[in-house]
Order: C-alpha cells, then sequence, then structure tokens
C-alpha cells in the first residue's frame, strides 16, 4: 500500500479516522501491519500490502464473494487475446467511446478514479494497461474478495494504482473523495442493488461521472430459468458449480453449431419476444437460457462466462426505468443509460 491510499481511507463502520501500525514496510511502500478504527477493537489486517477493510454482515454476499473470488483466480479462463478483444469492442459499445484510446485517455484525464468490485482488475486493465495511461491520475480498485490480490498481481506494476479490499455496501473512503467512479457488473451482486449504488454515489464527489453496468431484467421463461438454475447450484461447492456449468455450455455450443436462423413474424408480447430474425441459438439465449456460446473462445472461457452469470446467489436484475430513477440520486446523465441483450449501463454526472 502507497502512502497516498492511506490518506483517503476512513473506518467503513464508523467512518472516523484509522491509525496505522506497521510491522513490514520499504520505501514508499506499506507491507504489512494493522489499522486500527475509531471504536475501540476494530482492527483491520493489513498485509500483502493490501488493507483489509471488509465488513460483511450477509451470508448470501459472502457466497457471492467466495464466488467471484474463485473465478477470477482461474486466469487461464479469461485472460486470452480473444476474451480481452472482444471485451473491449463490448465496453467501448456500452460505454460509447469511440476507441480503446478515447477510453484510456478519458480516465487518464481525471484525478480519482475508484473501481467498485474490480474483481481481478481484467476491465480496467483494458484501458490501464496501454500507452494511453500516464498514471496522472489515481486509480484505486476495491474488491470484497481475495481477487482483489490477483488485480494486484495484474496491474499493480502500472503507475498510480492502489487496492483495497473493501465491500461495496461499506466503502472504506470519505465523502466525495473521488472525482469518477466506475463499476462493471458489480452493484447488482450486492444484497440490495440500490443500496450499493448510494453507497457509491456518496463517494463521488460533486461534478463526478459514474460508469457502471448492470444486469437487465429479461422475458419471464429466461427470468424464470435464470433463477431455477441459480438455486439448483447453490448448494455445490464453487468446484461442482463450475462442472455443472460445462453441460449448459455444450448445449449453448451444440444450438451454434446449428447455425439455423428462426423467423418470427409478429411479436410475442405475453413472453417478451419481438417479431424479427433470430440465431436459434441467440434466440435460446436472449429469451429461455443463458446458454453463452462464442466459437473464438475456449471451451473453458465459455464456462467461466455461464459460471459468471448463475453461480452468485445475488444477481439483481433491473428495468432501463430503474437504471434511469439514478437521475434522482446523482443528477442528469452525460449519457443516456441505454439497454442491450443483457445489461443496462449508464453515464451518471454528480450535480
Amino acid at each position: 500500500m502507497k502512502p497516498a491510499l492511506l490518506e483517503l481511507l476512513v473506518d467503513p463502520t464508523s467512518g472516523g479516522s484509522l491509525r496505522l501500525e506497521l510491522t513490514e514496510s520499504a520505501e514508499n511502500e506499506l507491507h504489512e501491519g494493522a489499522l486500527y478504527g475509531s471504536i475501540d477493537g476494530v482492527r483491520y489486517p493489513l498485509y500483502n500490502g493490501i488493507p483489509r477493510l471488509v465488513v460483511i454482515d450477509d451470508s448470501g454476499q459472502i457466497q457471492t464473494a467466495d464466488a467471484f473470488g474463485f473465478k477470477w483466480q482461474k486466469r487461464d479462463t479469461y485472460d486470452s487475446p480473444a476474451v480481452k478483444s472482444e471485451a473491449t469492442v463490448w465496453y467501448l459499445a456500452k460505454y460509447g467511446y469511440a476507441s480503446l484510446e478515447e477510453w484510456a485517455q478519458f480516465y487518464d484525464s481525471r484525478q480519482r478514479i475508484l473501481d467498485v468490485g474490480c474483481g481481478s482488475g481484467f476491465s480496467s486493465s483494458l484501458w490501464l494497461d496501454t500507452p494511453y495511461w500516464s498514471g496522472r491520475a489515481m486509480w484505486v480498485g476495491a474488491d470484497i474478495s481475495l481477487a482483489v490480490d490477483v488485480a494486484q498481481e495484474r496491474v499493480g506494476h502500472l503507475p498510480n494504482t492502489h487496492f483495497v479490499q473493501a465491500n461495496a455496501l461499506h466503502l472504506p473512503f470519505a465523502d466525495g473523495s473521488f472525482d469518477t467512479v466506475f463499476s462493471e457488473g458489480v452493484l447488482h451482486h450486492t444484497p440490495s442493488t440500490r443500496a450499493a449504488l448510494l453507497a457509491s454515489a456518496r463517494v463521488l464527489g460533486k461534478g463526478g461521472e459514474f460508469h457502471f453496468y448492470v444486469y437487465r431484467r429479461k422475458g419471464p421463461l429466461r427470468e424464470f430459468t435464470d433463477d431455477y438454475v441459480r438455486t439448483a447450484i447453490s448448494s455445490l461447492s464453487d468446484e461442482a458449480a463450475w462442472d455443472a456449468m460445462r453441460s449448459l455450455t455444450r448445449l449453448g455450443q451444440a444450438l451454434a453449431e446449428l447455425h439455423t436462423r428462426v423467423q418470427i413474424q409478429e411479436d410475442v408480447p405475453l413472453l417478451g419476444i419481438r417479431a424479427g430474425e433470430y440465431d436459434i441459438q441467440r434466440l435460446i439465449y436472449y429469451q429461455f437460457a443463458k446458454l453463452y456460446w462464442n466459437s473464438t473462445f475456449s471451451f473453458e472461457e465459455n464456462v467461466h462466462i455461464n459460471f459468471d452469470w448463475y453461480r452468485p446467489q445475488y444477481a439483481h436484475r433491473q428495468s432501463v426505468e430503474e437504471v434511469y430513477s439514478a437521475r434522482l440520486i446523482l443528477g442528469h446523465p452525460r449519457r443516456a443509460a441505454f439497454p442491450r441483450s443483457d445489461e443496462v449501463s449508464a453515464l451518471l454526472r454528480n450535480v
């Protein structure tokens, strides 16, 4: 941990100041020790150079944190050039940037960026680990799980990057500490998407921007299947749940390899299906079950994406209207929220 991060931290329970006691440090790096809160007996460890300011009081959140800690440590299931290329195109479209350079330069022009639920740092690394990032801005990755250690391995060598293990509902930062908050697919993996949004908005300064993506509510059959599968694997270990995703992935692969298109002649309002021509795999994917398959990815990379969707106990879905209501919390959008197949993205300015 660098001293610059210490200056931003507060007790996530009380909001008060923290006292640091070190057992190991080096020049400009604080490696081991403890942070003591303003309430007697409150102690947060500092190890591997990361302050562990985690407050969790919900069993479902513990399960979700464990699931994501498990999947983000499987770097061979998402770190290939194919996955990174696909993700970059997807993120640029979601957040409205014309190029990776434009995306990176926007963040490089900010002062302090908080990545809420950074996981292994994968999403931010797409623009952090480029020639366009100078390190003028301060980037802080916060995650509830041990994936934050993977994030440190991935982007810790880049200038002005910092890491903290923390709960998105109890962020250990003072009000208005950041001028930019980024949260890629995380807010809905908490007990309350709205509460997580409010917690992130608290640390965003006036005039700051909040960029986030959350799951979109889908048609009734897909919603039923999502909940059914999520419940069916809830009692399994993470390893067993990963293995259970293999049959779903193989089904997605088999459907994709049919290369068959279906013409829906008219809207089917009761099922939320619009008229049009669909590839059979995508029709089932969008409307009946998330059987993800991308032929440019390895089999295990496809399993990773299906695990990501079905494994967390908390995976709330929102309507577009609910996301638009975030404007009542933060102010007006710099760019309006817009729906895609599985997500709703928004770029909001705090006024």
